[in-house]
Formats: C-alpha cells, sequence, structure tokens
C-alpha cells in the first residue's frame, strides 16, 4: 500500500507538469498570435500558424517545439493564407452587398424574400466552408485550389457540423467582447482555432487515405 502511494506521486507530478506546460504553450500561442495581429495584414498568415500549431493537439499528440512549429507554419503558409482571405473578402461583400440591395427593394415580396434567404444560406457555406479549408491549409500538403475544392465539399456533406463548430466559435468570440481582457489575452484565440482543428479533424480523418493526406476528392 505505501509502495503503491509513493509510486503515484512521482506521475501525479509529471501528470500536472504536463498539464502546466500545455496551458503555458496555449497561452503563449495566444499572445504570439494577438500581439502579431496588431498589423492588420498578418492576421491570415498568424491564423493559419496558430491552427498549425494546434495539429498534434487535436489528434491527442503533444506539440513539440511550439515556437519552432509556429514560425515554420507562418512562412510556408502565409501566402496562401493571404489569398484565402482575399477570396472571404470578395465573397462575403458580395453576399453582404446582395443582402443590402434586396433589403432596399423590400422583402415583403416572395422573390427579394428566396433570393435573401438563398444568400443567407451562401454566407452560412462560406463560414463552414472556412473552418474545414483552414483546417485542410495545414493539413493537406496540396496545391491552393485542391485545398479550397474539398473545403467546399466538406462545407456542403457536412454542413450541421460545420454550422455547431462556427457557432462555438463566434460563441467565444461573444465572451471575448464581455468577459475581462485576460481572457482574451489567455484563451479566446488559441481556443477558437483549437475547435476549428480538432472539430475539422473529426471530419477530415474519415477521408484520410494510407499516406495521411486527405484524398483529393474528398
Amino acid at each position: 500500500m505505501v509502495g503503491q502511494h509513493q509510486g503515484g506521486e512521482p506521475s501525479r507530478r509529471v501528470d500536472w507538469l504536463e498539464l502546466f506546460g500545455t496551458a503555458t504553450t496555449f497561452v503563449m500561442l495566444n499572445l504570439l498570435w494577438l500581439f502579431g495581429a496588431l498589423l492588420f495584414v498578418t492576421i491570415p498568415a498568424l491564423t493559419a500558424a496558430l491552427l498549425a500549431c494546434m495539429v498534434p493537439w487535436s489528434r491527442g499528440e503533444p506539440l513539440i517545439s511550439p515556437l519552432s512549429t509556429f514560425w515554420q507554419a507562418l512562412r510556408r503558409y502565409w501566402v496562401r493564407a493571404t489569398l484565402i482571405a482575399g477570396l472571404d473578402l470578395v465573397l462575403a461583400s458580395f453576399i453582404l452587398l446582395n443582402l443590402l440591395i434586396l433589403r432596399q427593394m423590400g422583402l415583403n415580396q416572395l422573390l427579394p424574400l428566396a433570393a435573401a434567404v438563398l444568400n443567407l444560406t451562401g454566407l452560412a457555406l462560406l463560414a463552414v466552408a472556412n473552418i474545414f479549408g483552414w483546417a485542410l491549409l495545414v493539413t493537406q500538403d496540396a496545391p491552393l485550389r485542391v485545398v479550397l475544392l474539398n473545403g467546399a465539399r466538406l462545407a456542403i456533406r457536412h454542413p450541421l457540423w460545420g454550422l455547431l463548430l462556427t457557432s462555438l466559435i463566434g460563441g467565444i468570440l461573444l465572451l471575448t467582447a464581455i468577459l475581462p481582457r485576460f481572457f482574451m489575452l489567455t484563451v479566446s484565440f488559441a481556443a477558437c482555432a483549437y475547435i476549428v482543428q480538432w472539430g475539422a479533424w473529426h471530419i477530415i480523418r474519415r477521408y484520410i487515405t494510407g499516406d495521411d493526406q486527405p484524398q483529393r476528392g474528398v
């Protein structure tokens, strides 16, 4: 009994140390993203780097060399991440402009109402496609066109799961606006990245091939 108790103490201590190390790394990554995002144009690249750091955790594996992983991902994905963000901006602006025009027309008629519903559906699908697309960017070693197509396919095949993830992220961002700034400094953005990567991986792994890469025609 005594031997078992003494043997369990070091193991418990190691577990606490691992948990503390993971928590401090999580906070550090959140701060890296937050302070880097002060330069608005760096947000897409920083987001890709943060998502890349979440890949091991989303699969239940330890994150080795977080700083090295972050900076390497920043250099590797900044161009494609910026292109994705630019495409998102164009598509979202187009949909919002359509909604604004429809609002000016009035929604008491059947045709404008149907068009508004269609545009809102497109906006929701765009949000879901982003969930899968950004996760695939740091998961799938493929050209950007393939990543975007696979992200769109997954959004169409798994819209409810994607909407659930989008709602969770929206809830975290809402809490960020309500809770003290300590929450934003330590948790919020890294938590959003983890939810994106974990939630997308839950679906992506169904399409994994033998070489640990998602199939190009998911």
